[in-house]
């Protein structure tokens, strides 16, 4: 049994079209979180938009229903056009027993064991001092990120980290989340910490995950070939 958390970031006016998705393709559990983009002022401005306020989606979903919310991120959400969102599916190593698996998937038959995998996509997950996230975003991008999600280290924001990461965060912090090819993983990461790490204002650690499937992001800051 292949399992994984499915990742969505999306504009909060489009969340509950993406909610509705997903149950429908058979995910009962779905938690919500409120996030913000990463794009300058600068770049908003040229491209006359707003920024926009976001939301975080999450569930758990075996492969087959994973398949089928990517499908219809794509086909009937088009998530895949600038602006909409991105989503990411990020293999599930273990679980804290079986209650654990029951509650995240709703269903009482899956299989218990999971499989090994290999993928060439990576998460970077950055945990910073609040208001920081632009410079560590500049040094991330400096090195080949193409752009990020900011999570604020709050209420319920707080609490989903904390149970995620494994790890304890003050409310006084914010968690980026970076997705990148595996090959710039760790030049990202290295450029976060010596330009903002332990001992600068921003005072982030990064770790990463690996992403079976992503979709609607570039994974670098390179220019796309023209047909």
């Amino acid at each position: 049994m292949e399992l994984y958390l499915l990742l969505i970031v999306t504009d909060r006016k489009l969340a509950p079209n993406f909610r509705s998705m997903m149950k429908k393709n058979g995910i009962a559990r779905i938690f919500s979180l409120n996030a913000s983009g990463t794009a300058s002022k600068d770049l908003l401005s040229i491209l006359g938009l707003e920024a926009s306020d976001k939301t975080l989606l999450l569930a758990a979903a075996n492969r087959a229903k994973a398949t089928k919310v990517f499908k219809d991120a794509k086909q009937k959400l088009y998530i895949d056009i600038p602006g909409t969102g991105i989503i990411a599916a990020i293999p599930i190593r273990s679980i804290g027993g079986t209650k654990t698996l029951d509650y995240m998937t709703n269903d009482k038959n899956i299989s218990k064991t999971l499989p090994k995998y290999k993928f060439d996509k990576e998460m970077i997950f950055v945990i910073l001092n609040s208001g920081y996230s632009d410079e560590v975003m500049d040094a991330a991008r400096a090195a080949g990120a193409g752009g990020g999600t900011v999570l604020e280290a709050k209420g319920t924001g707080a609490k989903f980290a904390e149970k995620f990461l494994g790890m304890t965060i003050a409310e006084d912090k914010q968690v980026l989340l970076i997705a990148t090819r595996i090959e710039k993983r760790d030049a990202i990461m290295s450029a976060i910490m010596e330009k903002c790490g332990p001992g600068t204002k921003p005072g982030a650690v990064a770790f990463s995950v690996p992403v079976a499937q992503i979709a609607g992001v570039r994974l670098d800051n390179e220019s796309e070939n023209s047909n």
